[in-house]
């Protein structure tokens, strides 16, 4: 929620030419209205001054005489801050946006010296894109939509801007691009409308931050516990260091032999032990080396099932496609039918279409179709079949050659043993052998114990913080669901009261619409981008445009007494006579917007309006800017 009001005022906007001013004019606060008659180019002007603002305009609304000027300027106010903007025109193109920090007078003063900062449409690491800095001086969140797009400030236009392009019966400027979800326009009407606060948006960045850290934490345990062990009593510290005692405990005692045995002086007679591991290790080789020879025929074989398998399952992929394929050839050509036999050449006589015309079998639509299924059912089924024979054959090829391997490495060692033993000179050399054997393996288990016991310390400190993770996501759920609700009773109450201020605004149309003189509710969706008049959607084109542009002004009016509103005071009006308004209704709502706002202080907000049918008393106003520009004048001096 914010705690003051958010404004957005332009004090002054510039359109260049080649280095010189084609346009240049003064805003105050409150009211403005440039008038003057149709096609003098007061819609060029308010399409020029939305895309200095940072919106996006299709290239196929920038008309002749805009696309002969090169850049915009605006002296721009925000939240009190006076800076000033420039872009380029490039149709078709999206420029980055330069500020300079200081009035469009002291920029010129100057001149050459002035600092600007450019910012890009995209966010890069080094800095922030233009709509991402003015939110930063608007002091507003970088929102994001339910499927996590960012709102621009090209979004927040779309329901400041009021344009004569947009049909009248939507609420927000059409957008033609991939953007324009519901989702982005229901995040653009509770962003503004401040229906998307109350803490909601900081909570959830919590909760994604905190969402985060619990999945990396669950990933790093998920590892460590792979690789430490699944069961319960090897992850306890103090049975770790039991096994750590134990083995250590081993390893002084093979130590111990060792020292004894090198003591021990040689015994050129003891080799009936030798000889009977050199026999023990030769029949262990004689039998790996058959079991592999064996095994490795086996594999051969199960590798040619499964080219076999493979090869037939390609068989039937092909015979599905050309039964399909000869499927939707037939339903395309029909029966192809033959002038003679394929066979002998001879003339066919026609048989009626309820027979083939070659071998006279009776055929119908359903029995065509029923060949046509049971054939491609039969197939699938084949290759279903055949798909789940493969997996089995591959998943038994992988153990299989998991088993040789394993053989292999233990026929090397068979012969590695066979070799030491038939080396050997004594007993006392192959006991210090195999001791000496112990001792390394005893070291490598008790190395491997250790550093799983300081696995077993990091998994504790893990699952502690991930414990408090859980508990601190609960809670912001809880939090959030909370807000929500708060944020629903809030929703309910902004909604009544635009609502309400925009029925005593259709009750002053002037009789034009009798549906407006007894209305009792206006409903508004912003995801569905609609307005209804208790319940009813469709009037003339003028009265769309009149529920319109009082539906924007009552948001307007209902900013200036709810500073908790992001809505930032503007309103850009440029749709003031369209679809049919005739003089008389179109003068009436000027005064009507005049007088609804004229409650409310002039510095306090900031409309910007064109009409080509300006009220006689507006006319000689404070409210007009610029000109009144008569038939055959333009805004653009060109």
């Amino acid at each position: 929620m914010t705690s003051k009001p958010s404004t957005f005022f332009i004090n002054r906007f510039i359109i260049g030419k080649g280095g010189k001013a084609v346009y240049d004019e003064t805003f105050h606060r409150g009211v403005n209205i440039i008038r003057g008659a149709n096609s003098v180019g007061k819609s060029t002007i308010m399409d020029f001054l939305f895309s200095c603002l940072g919106g996006d305009i299709a290239e196929d609304r920038w008309n002749q005489e805009a696309r002969l000027c090169d850049a915009v300027f605006a002296e721009i106010e925000l939240d009190g801050h006076v800076l000033t903007i420039h872009r380029q025109i490039q149709p078709g193109r999206k420029p980055p946006m330069n500020f300079f920090d200081g009035s469009y007078d002291q920029l010129l003063a100057l001149n050459s010296a002035a600092v600007w900062q450019s910012y890009g449409l995209n966010r890069t690491d080094e800095k922030l894109s233009f709509s991402q800095q003015i939110f930063e001086l608007l002091n507003w969140p970088h929102s994001q939509t339910d499927d996590f797009a960012n709102l621009t400030i090209h979004q927040i236009l779309r329901l400041i801007y009021v344009d004569q392009g947009t049909a009248v019966n939507k609420i927000l400027r059409a957008e033609h691009s991939q953007f324009d979800k519901p989702s982005m326009r229901q995040a653009i009407g509770d962003f503004l409308l401040g229906l998307d606060d109350l803490g909601i948006y900081a909570l959830k960045q919590q909760l994604s931050k905190a969402e985060s850290e619990f999945a990396k934490i669950d990933g790093q345990l998920d590892s460590i516990y792979r690789y430490v062990s699944p069961s319960e009593g090897v992850l306890r510290e103090a049975s770790l260091q039991t096994a750590i005692d134990n083995a250590t405990h081993e390893l002084k005692t093979l130590l111990g032999r060792r020292e004894a045995l090198l003591a021990q002086p040689e015994d050129a007679n003891s080799t009936d032990e030798l000889k009977a591991k050199a026999a023990q290790a030769s029949q262990e080789i004689a039998y790996l080396t058959k079991e592999i020879d064996i095994r490795t025929a086996k594999q051969a074989e199960m590798v040619n099932e499964i080219l076999e398998s493979e090869l037939f399952i390609a068989a039937i992929e092909s015979r599905i496609k050309a039964l399909k394929e000869s499927r939707t050839a037939y339903d395309f050509f029909g029966e192809v039918r033959f002038k003679f036999c394929p066979s002998c050449l001879s003339a066919l006589s026609d048989a009626g279409r309820e027979k083939c015309h070659l071998c006279k079998t009776e055929l119908d639509d359903k029995s065509r179709e029923a060949s046509y299924l049971a054939a491609l059912n039969e197939l699938m089924f084949q290759k279903k079949e055949s798909t789940k024979v493969l997996v089995e054959l591959r998943t038994k090829l992988s153990e299989h050659a998991r088993y040789l391997t394993s053989n292999q490495r233990t026929l090397q060692t068979a012969k590695a043993n066979h070799i030491a033993a038939l080396r050997m000179s004594s007993d006392r050399v192959l006991q210090l052998n195999e001791v000496s054997a112990n001792i390394g393996t005893i070291e490598e288990r008790i190395k491997n114990l250790e550093t799983k016991a300081q696995l077993v310390t990091a998994i504790e400190g893990l699952i502690k913080r991930k414990e408090s993770l859980n508990s601190s996501m609960l809670d912001l759920n809880e939090k959030i669901k909370e807000n929500k609700a708060k944020t629903s009773d809030r929703r309910e109450l902004i909604e009544s009261k635009i609502s309400e201020k925009t029925v005593e605004l259709l009750k002053m149309d002037g009789g034009f619409e009798p549906a407006f003189n007894n209305a009792k509710a206006v409903m508004f969706d912003f995801a569905k981008d609609f307005m209804l008049v208790d319940g009813r959607s469709k009037f003339s084109a003028s009265s769309e445009t009149v529920l319109k542009n009082s539906f924007h002004l009552a948001i307007l009016l209902e900013s200036l007494e709810d500073a908790t509103m992001r809505y930032p005071r503007l309103y850009l009006l440029d749709n003031t006579e369209d679809k049919g308004m005739g003089p008389d209704r179109s003068q009436n709502f000027q005064r009507v917007l005049v007088g609804a706002l004229s409650e409310y202080s002039a510095e306090s907000y900031q409309v910007i309006m064109t009409t080509s049918m300006v009220d006689p008393v507006l006319d000689k106003s404070e409210c007009c800017v610029g000109p009144h520009y008569a038939k055959g004048m333009h805004t653009l001096n060109l």
